[in-house]
């Protein structure tokens, strides 16, 4: 189905999308960082965000795994039926 070279190729367009998109990323960070910290509430608040950020953290992969579980399952099982057929 996937071929070595293209998962190769798709992977190396990942990782250079995650090289040249990381700068964005830690601007983004830094934002929300200085307008956070500028007072206590603001120390109180980060702490919030950081406690947010860790629980929301898990759910895209829960989703996406889930959703690749189920189609491994039921190609899975359509093979199965092919060949028991």
């Amino acid at each position: 189905m996937f071929s070595p070279k293209r998962v190769s190729v798709a992977l190396a367009v990942v990782c250079v999308v995650a090289v040249f998109g990381a700068e964005q990323l830690f601007a983004q960070c830094s934002m929300c960082r200085t307008a956070l910290a500028g007072s206590i509430e603001g120390q109180r608040l980060q702490g919030g965000f950081n406690n947010a950020i860790l629980f929301l953290l898990p759910f895209p992969y829960l989703v996406f795994g889930t959703l690749a579980a189920a189609i491994w399952l039921s190609r899975k099982k359509s093979k199965m039926e092919t060949q028991s057929q």
